[in-house]
């Protein structure tokens, strides 16, 4: 559901006295006092105060070094709409509750809030089952007294506020305070331990952030803001970034060649399958191209330096008479096993329009330089 369409349910998150001062209704139980601030996902915040009435349900335990029974099971509803048969409410239940213990943790087992707006009277978008995933309820009074004995549905006068703040799955925060001031049946429940908290669950020095503190994982002392930041996927100093400045470079490696190239950088602890710390492959398609692959005569950059076939090419001259040898002044390079038709790896032909002439032909005396050595008729015989 996108919670930002949502007009945040409206008349079911807040209790409060009915303006109207309506009688008190036997069947469904008292107004409630309370009142709560519902925050959606994009920043909205919408004061409530439509409860109509509530319910509670308290189980006592003996406790040890207690005299009296205590509160150990507590549950309460509120709902905006009097039929008990709408969708329409708000529900905490803290288990294993115990004097002593103020904080109770909203995302374990023992303690829960829930909302259903099925029934209320609100646009489709925003009507569901909504369950709190992240948050705590703060006691900040709890008394309980008998008013006419201890037996088994003895009325108990029971007082108590508590403050709630709680985060659903889709970003919607719920804040607000209840306050219950009524007597209820005793009911007798076993004790099974507390499942509360001074805020310090793992006793690591810091407060969970359930509780407004700043750990952010309570049930771990290896976990807070005195932790150092290691690589194991968590944010371990709880500064709300995960393996900042503790992970590696890697490069995705198509071709196995032990480069990467630099457009597929990621960041993690461990190089995995596929992978390499080094970058710089220019084709990572080949496995013979790569930055530490050797430079070979074939038209491609081997080594990835931004020049192909550099220092593996051989000097080439046109040969144009086809004598072997080609005129210096038509240089150009070829791969060695490439040599084109037409062309020599041998300059020094003075005249590569008469195959009679080159660097290997006799000289004659016939006024021209034969042999290409720079003299005309040098022989004696020509003078």
């Amino acid at each position: 559901m996108n919670i930002t369409k949502i007009i945040f349910l409206l008349a079911l998150l807040s209790c409060g006295k009915d303006d109207g001062g309506e009688a008190v209704d036997p069947d469904v139980g008292d107004p409630c006092d309370a009142s709560f601030t519902l925050t959606g996902a994009d920043g909205t915040a919408l004061e409530m105060d439509e409860c109509k009435h509530h319910g509670v349900e308290m189980g006592f335990a003996s406790m040890p070094d207690t005299t009296l029974p205590q509160p150990h099971n507590i549950s309460f509803i509120f709902r905006s709409i009097k039929d008990t048969n709408v969708d329409c409410w708000v529900r905490l239940d803290i288990n294993r509750s115990c004097p002593g213990r103020t904080q109770y943790n909203l995302g374990d087992a023992d303690n829960s809030l829930e909302w259903n707006t099925t029934g209320c009277d609100m646009p489709e978008s925003a009507q569901g089952a909504f369950v709190a995933s992240f948050g705590s309820t703060e006691f900040t009074a709890m008394t309980s007294a008998p008013t006419e004995g201890l037996a088994e549905g003895s009325p108990m006068a029971v007082y108590f506020s508590a403050d709630v703040t709680a985060t659903s799955d889709d970003g919607t925060e719920l804040s607000g305070t209840v306050i219950i001031d009524e007597e209820v049946p005793l009911t007798y429940v076993d004790f099974v331990g507390c499942s509360g908290s001074d805020g310090d669950a793992d006793e690591d020095g810091s407060v969970g952030t359930q509780y407004g503190g700043d750990d952010c994982n309570d049930e771990d002392p290896q976990i807070g803001p005195h932790a150092v930041e290691v690589c194991d996927e968590i944010d371990n100093n709880c500064d709300g970034e995960i393996d900042e400045g503790v992970t590696q470079t890697f490069y995705e490696d198509v071709d196995g060649d032990g480069h990467g190239t630099d457009e597929s950088a990621f960041e993690a602890c461990e190089q995995p399958d596929g992978a390499s710390p080094f970058a710089g492959d220019c084709n990572d398609e080949s496995a013979s191209i790569s930055p530490s692959a050797d430079e070979v005569c074939d038209g491609f950059d081997n080594d990835c330096d931004d020049v192909a076939d550099e220092g593996t090419q051989i000097a080439i001259f046109q040969d144009t008479d086809g004598d072997g040898y080609g005129d210096d002044d038509s240089v150009d390079v070829s791969c060695p096993d490439a040599v084109p038709e037409g062309w020599t790896t041998v300059g020094l032909d003075c005249n590569d329009e008469d195959s009679s002439i080159n660097p290997d032909a006799a000289e004659v005396c016939d006024g021209f330089d034969n042999d290409c050595n720079g003299a005309v008729d040098e022989l004696p015989s020509c003078d």
